[in-house]
């Protein structure tokens, strides 16, 4: 299946009803773009925002409502997201999506600031939207952590190994995520490395896995391509006691691994697992990649809809800073979006 290629985000008219679905994030990314849409006029219609409770950082609230009102949207809907119990999210938005994006022709989904839980289950509330979805994404142009601040981490992380779990200790699991087809049978984890360890650990505590295949990232600029060893090397132990599941390259790179930007080679590399595994085996996928390989996995659960997800949210770190700078900002077009969606779900 041919899913539609991630290029750099069109400057909008006002010949369409448009919604625009964002977050108060605190991070530059927050505004790439509504100000990269500055100077188009009235292109928005409506607005929904979810509105951080316990965000990591200074939400740059004023900030975006002042460029949102500039592209004819002054008065934004408010819907507040607390971070550290999530687990009612999926009744707020079916509310509230579902009776506004009746109205419009096109959606404007901006990921950039969204947990992945919210990218995941705002997809889901959208998947009868007939219109045409933008998901759009800014790219920063330096990313948390720096290589310094990573190699200044590693004493942490030899230390905080040693313990099962670490932070909130919360996995949400939502109706929309959910698949309770094959329970019983042996259980394939497949989960994405990232800086924080414990979201796999914590996963661990709570599914006791036949195997654990992990997917790792890769970024798409060769300044970062230290990043793909880090995250291997953050998840060594598990991936070490579950060697048969994870083959290496030529490099001692994990094989199985998909750019953190190009989100259909996530959809790609799940698929082949659920080939391989998913016929007499239960998937469950861990919410812990990229912002954009968050939204491939939500298309490889439309694919193949007995994938269960669930999404782990201990408050814990190895290393903490924000990323700064935009590099481009990009989009996904989709037009007649439930209609996509229909034609890449696989007749089983």
């Amino acid at each position: 299946m041919q899913f539609p290629a991630l290029k750099e985000a069109a400057k909008l008219g006002t010949n369409k009803r448009r919604l625009f679905i964002g977050a108060y994030g605190f991070e530059p990314r927050t505004l790439g773009w509504v100000n990269f849409q500055e100077g188009q006029g009235g292109i928005l219609n409506k607005v929904i925002m979810f509105r951080y409770i316990h965000s990591k950082g200074r939400n740059r609230v004023r900030d975006l409502r002042k460029a949102l009102a500039n592209i004819g949207a002054p008065n934004p809907i408010d819907i507040p997201h607390d971070l550290l119990s999530p687990h009612n999210i999926e009744n707020k938005l079916s509310r509230q999506l579902v009776q506004n994006f009746a109205e419009v022709e096109e959606i404007v989904l901006d990921v950039s600031s969204m947990t992945k839980l919210l990218i995941l289950v705002s997809l889901c509330m959208l998947t009868n939207f007939e219109g045409t979805l933008r998901i759009v994404y800014s790219e920063s142009e330096r990313y948390a952590p720096s290589k310094e601040e990573y190699d200044k981490s590693k004493e942490d992380m030899k230390m905080i190994a040693r313990f099962p779990s670490y932070g909130v200790e919360s996995i949400v699991r939502t109706k929309c995520l959910s698949s309770i087809r094959m329970q019983g049978q042996p259980v394939t984890m497949v989960a994405f490395t990232s800086f924080n360890e414990q979201l796999i650990r914590h996963m661990l505590g709570t599914i006791s896995p036949h195997r654990l295949l992990f997917i790792n990232g890769c970024p798409p600029s060769d300044d970062y391509e230290w990043r793909e060893y880090a995250t291997q090397e953050i998840h060594k132990r598990l991936i070490e006691e579950y060697a048969n599941d994870n083959p290496t390259n030529e490099k001692g790179y994990l094989a199985r691994a998909t750019s953190t930007l190009k989100y259909n080679e996530s959809i790609e590399c799940i698929d082949n697992i659920y080939k391989q595994f998913g016929t007499y085996e239960r998937i469950i996928c861990a919410a812990t990649g990229s912002k954009m390989q968050t939204v491939g996995l939500f298309f490889s659960k439309v694919m193949h809809p007995d994938i269960h997800i669930e999404y782990p949210t201990p408050d814990s770190y190895y290393v903490k800073g924000f990323s700064d700078g935009i590099k481009m900002v990009h989009e996904i077009e989709i037009p007649h979006f439930s209609e996509f969606l229909k034609k890449i779900k696989y007749k089983d």
